[in-house]
């Protein structure tokens, strides 16, 4: 009996620890999202986008990440931005898809956002690899995460298993370790930034004011953030090539044209005495 109680306890413990798919937590993420602290979240990340990486070029901009916030897909000034979601969301992605398997084609974006879309994954590494395919070469990504030693972060085991907030559920991505899996992708990483240093509480004064200890963070670049956004750019390795040598005529006027005219005339002049010498004999 007691070795039952403690088998189901121990399957309870490990179902509320476990990292479920963003098809499964979005209401819940969606709602949480709407209160003072998510909205200030979001408000913090616009923030650092049109700060740093608002003017990246290119054409085709995709966002996959936990809403459809249309002000963040306006920070930036490409023709065409569009966004997908496994889990419809207020009608306005593009399209419904996991994020393992996108209907895009390869080297298709320029720019892709990944917005929360790792930690909240049941496999970030095929999450990301499957973004690194549809990125062209040369193309950007620029990838937003939870912090691990930030305030949401050090909370998240804590809170997780007590309560089981959607918003706790996700992966401990380091930033050191999302690093070295864009680089495995042949990804360089440009920048990092770190933003939104206050404690998960819902205060609405924060979202259009910063309190005193996220001035002075920022003005320290703490990595202490609840957040940290990567940019990278996608590298594809190619090996040393011999182009292949293509011969073309000498433009007329060159000295070389000349010569070669001169020289055939004198080879028909030396066949024409060859010819009229054995006439004579």
């Amino acid at each position: 009996m007691a070795f039952t109680l403690l088998k189901n306890a121990a399957q309870s413990l490990r179902e509320r620890l476990q990292v479920k798919d963003l098809e499964n937590t979005a209401p819940a993420l969606r709602h949480w999202l709407q209160s003072d602290f998510g909205r200030y979240l979001q408000v913090r990340e616009r923030r650092v986008i049109e700060e740093h990486f608002s003017q990246l070029p290119g054409y085709r901009l995709m966002r996959l990440g936990l809403t459809s916030d249309p002000e963040t897909l306006d920070c930036f000034n490409h023709i065409h931005r569009f966004s997908m979601h496994p889990n419809e969301l207020e009608g306005a992605h593009s399209a419904l898809s996991t994020f393992v398997e996108l209907p895009l084609m390869s080297e298709t974006i320029d720019v892709l956002l990944l917005q929360h879309a790792l930690e909240f994954s049941r496999s970030p590494k095929a999450v990301l690899a499957e973004a690194s395919r549809v990125v062209m070469p040369g193309g950007h990504i620029l990838l937003c995460a939870f912090n691990p030693y930030g305030p949401m972060g050090m909370a998240k085991f804590s809170m997780q298993l007590c309560f089981g907030h959607a918003q706790y559920s996700f992966h401990n991505l380091r930033l050191g370790r999302v690093i070295d899996w864009l680089s495995l992708l042949n990804f360089h990483v440009m920048a990092v930034e770190h933003g939104a240093y206050n404690v998960p509480l819902n205060y609405p004064h924060w979202i259009d004011h910063d309190s005193r200890w996220e001035k002075v963070c920022q003005k320290a670049r703490l990595p202490m953030g609840n957040f940290y956004m990567i940019h990278a750019i996608k590298r594809v390795p190619r090996g040393i090539i011999n182009p292949a040598k293509s011969w073309r005529a000498a433009v007329t006027g060159y000295r070389v044209t000349q010569g070669l005219k001169h020289s055939a005339e004198r080879k028909e002049s030396s066949h024409s005495l060859t010819r009229h010498t054995a006439n004579e004999n």
